[in-house]
């Protein structure tokens, strides 16, 4: 097998030595290790791996995170393998199997263009910390950012030589890395391959450094910086819109000048560059942004109407409880529609 297998170790045991044996044994010709600063206690597993000649062992004087030991060996790996179509990565601790490293390295062959992943099914027997991690990035990952992934926290990945100078460049140093990949995927319109893989946690997945909670909460930050970016919007939406309405008495003008006027530009700039690192052209997603804006503020006008109609709320607080209720619908939108386009 000409793909070589990428594997970061952190206090690696004799489940490392486990997976190289079994990947020699099925002719894996080239096995990059990256050692992340492991306790000297296990040299002697790394010296042992480094006698085997299809062993590469690569090492960080301190431990720097999975994402950083990943960037390392994805470099190691992009300067001296030319002509392999690409590598897979696979974790340290027995949790991926030989077989299943070599399954998703022949798919990787026969799909050099798309992101392989080893998908583990969910059931009964997997520890609840890794389900619950597991189900929670899932589903946020899908709300967010857009991607029915089956298993985002799966680290047996193939990942195509023309690629990896995109993944050197994401950011991440830890498990949030993995996500970010992901993420990348979706933004450039890569097609993931999911490929099943054996469910394997050994002594409840004890070993993992992997936080299901606070790594999760890793991809809330677009979701967030999306809510930040609104408020600020609709913080000068609102003065403006109560000013106007002051004035005018007209809903609809105070609606366009506040949102139009105002908030729109600066929303505009905020998600564009920091919410979404959207590529996209500034003249076709700003015309998108402003049509958006143009049906989302027709749909506000509406509901407020409705609202002061048949609830009898006055005109301010029905701003406030519509704007909330559409939140989620703006944000849909301007991910997928306005800022979901490639690259320019």
């Amino acid at each position: 097998m000409n793909i070589p297998v990428l594997i970061p170790a952190y206090n690696p045991d004799e489940s490392l030595w486990n997976v190289v044996d079994g990947l020699v044994r099925l002719n894996f010709s080239d096995i990059i290790i990256v050692n992340d600063g492991s306790k000297p206690e296990c040299d002697p597993i790394f010296e042992r791996l480094e006698n085997m000649e299809q062993c590469h062992i690569v090492r960080h004087a301190v431990n720097s995170g999975k994402g950083r030991a990943l960037k390392t060996g994805l470099n190691y790996f992009y300067l001296n393998f030319p002509g392999s179509a690409g590598v897979v990565t696979a974790d340290a601790d027995g949790q991926h199997q030989p077989t299943d490293i070599l399954k998703v390295a022949e798919a990787l062959t026969e799909n050099p263009d798309k992101l392989i992943l080893g998908v583990r099914k969910l059931g009964r027997k997997v520890p609840f910390r890794s389900l619950f991690g597991n189900v929670l990035t899932r589903f946020v990952f899908a709300v967010v950012i857009g991607a029915k992934i089956s298993d985002t926290q799966s680290g047996l990945r193939g990942l195509p030589r023309a690629l990896v100078p995109n993944f050197l460049k994401v950011k991440g140093e830890r498990y949030e890395y993995e996500i970010n990949m992901l993420i990348l995927t979706k933004m450039k319109s890569i097609e993931i391959v999911e490929i099943p893989i054996e469910t394997i946690y050994i002594e409840d997945n004890i070993s993992s450094h992997f936080n299901p909670f606070f790594d999760s909460m890793k991809i809330y930050f677009q979701l967030l910086r999306f809510a930040f970016s609104s408020m600020i919007a609709s913080f000068f939406d609102f003065i403006v819109f109560t000013l106007t309405f002051g004035l005018t008495a007209n809903i609809m003008i105070s609606l366009l000048i506040g949102r139009f006027i105002v908030g729109s530009m600066l929303n505009y700039i905020i998600n564009k560059r920091l919410v979404f690192h959207s590529k996209s052209g500034v003249l076709s997603s700003l015309l998108k942004y402003y049509l958006a804006l143009v049906v989302m503020s027709f749909i506000s006008y509406l509901l407020i109407n409705i609202a002061m109609a048949e609830l009898g709320i006055k005109v301010i607080a029905a701003k406030i409880v519509v704007e909330t209720l559409l939140f989620g619908f703006s944000f849909l939108i301007q991910r997928e529609f306005v800022f979901g386009s490639s690259e320019e």
